[in-house]
């Protein structure tokens, strides 16, 4: 490793370093220059793996060590301490580089469960503010955002979910409506989640297991053609082919569905264009 590459690159205040709440365990992350950096050692100790071998490892790397930045930063007791870190989109290459089969025993469904999930959730963190992965709130996402770990899910706890889910309730739907109109990419994309689906049958009220109906639906309609894939985007969430949808409803799909929010809602309102003057 260069004498660039140890040299001390930045001096942090605490104010500076973000916390990042995973799996009951706290990763420290930071930007410089727009650029996110992780804190290899809280990830390390996230996953109960040796901080000085993985760093022996790291260094001897030709490409993770040109990316490593230390910096120095207040800890909570009021101690300097140095900080080893990776940028971001150099996080996957590490954690798979830590061969799962070759820890003990009591460590490798964390090590995989980091491989699987850590990279996204602190991508959706820098990108999109939060990590929220909601699925197990809501069930009628149809997996917009992959859901929680099994073992995550036991700890929540039914009163906690209870609370979460009416604190939620009123806002989720509302959150991913924004981000797939502001998503420039919507408007080309050939497969789209079901949750679009209803929003374009302009669907204003969408009752809890309604979305996750759609998506079954659709999920059955395209198994049953050789003709139809089903996508998932990065997060995991079913993709239907724009033509399979159009079949499905031409072919009377919907009509279930629009029967279903009628028993539910008792009428449903929907979202439509009003000429100027109409009242």
């Amino acid at each position: 490793m260069s004498a660039n590459n140890t040299a001390i690159n930045d001096n942090l205040s605490s104010n500076e370093v973000m916390t990042l709440e995973f799996h009951g365990s706290k990763i420290a992350t930071f930007e410089v220059d727009g650029k996110p950096y992780v804190a290899l050692r809280s990830v390390c100790d996230a996953i109960g793996l040796s901080w000085a071998g993985q760093r022996e490892k790291v260094l001897r790397d030709p490409v993770l060590s040109a990316t490593v930045r230390v910096t120095r930063t207040v800890a909570e007791d009021g101690k300097v301490r140095e900080m080893s870190s990776l940028p971001l989109d150099m996080m996957q290459g590490w954690l798979f580089k830590i061969d799962a089969s070759r820890v003990r025993a009591s460590l490798r469904p964390r090590v995989i469960m980091f491989q699987r999930e850590c990279f996204h959730a602190l991508s959706a963190y820098w990108s999109q503010g939060m990590a929220v992965q909601p699925t197990i709130l809501r069930d009628d996402l149809d997996g917009l955002v992959t859901g929680l770990s099994p073992d995550v899910e036991r700890v929540i706890g039914g009163i906690i979910k209870k609370v979460i889910i009416k604190a939620l309730d009123d806002r989720l739907d509302g959150m991913i409506e924004d981000r797939l109109a502001r998503d420039p990419r919507m408007g080309a994309v050939t497969a789209i989640p079901a949750l679009q689906v209803a929003i374009e049958r302009g669907v204003a009220k969408r009752p809890r297991g309604f979305i996750q109906a759609v998506s079954n639906a659709l999920t059955r309609y395209c198994e049953s053609s050789p003709h139809f894939t089903i996508h998932r985007d990065v997060y995991g969430c079913k993709l239907f082919p724009r033509e399979a949808v159009n079949e499905w409803i031409a072919k009377g799909g919907w009509g279930p569905m629009k029967d279903r929010l009628d028993r539910q809602c008792g009428g449903q309102n929907v979202l439509r264009l009003v000429g100027k003057g109409t009242k």
